[in-house]
């Protein structure tokens, strides 16, 4: 029994986890509890809403919510706002990006016109081919 009130209490959501099923894993858990040993509702709403993950639990409005079914059903609405929000951002930030089909071709950088080393290697050739029609 007191393992049971032990591990319901320190419940926690596991990442990635939608509410739908960390609600059921809670209420599993709050089940095995016979009812003469469980908390009160306040408790049993307290430990639910320490247990949510931060991102979704500022925005369940726990004052006016006295059940537990009540801020259960009140983190799943969230929880598809928070989803349908991230949805579109998304969407919209996939809209923004510029988006190509083929490599662009790569363009070289224009030549230097004091580079000394092409200079010289340009002067060389010259002067192999001055020598070749000498001869």
């Amino acid at each position: 029994m007191v393992t049971l009130i032990n591990d319901l209490s320190k419940l926690k959501d596991e990442p990635r986890e939608l509410i739908r099923d960390f609600n059921s894993r809670f209420n599993k858990l709050l089940n095995k509890i016979p009812t003469t040993s469980k908390p009160n509702d306040e408790v049993q709403n307290e430990w639910y809403i320490s247990a949510l993950p931060q991102n979704k639990v500022i925005f369940v409005d726990r004052a006016t919510k006295l059940t537990l079914e009540k801020n259960m059903k009140e983190s799943i609405a969230v929880e598809k706002r928070i989803l349908a929000l991230d949805k579109k951002n998304a969407l919209e930030e996939y809209k923004s990006k510029k988006v190509t089909f083929r490599d662009e071709p790569k363009k070289k950088p224009p030549k230097d016109p004091f580079d000394l080393e092409g200079l010289q290697k340009f002067i060389q050739t010259m002067s192999n081919e001055m020598i070749d029609i000498k001869i």
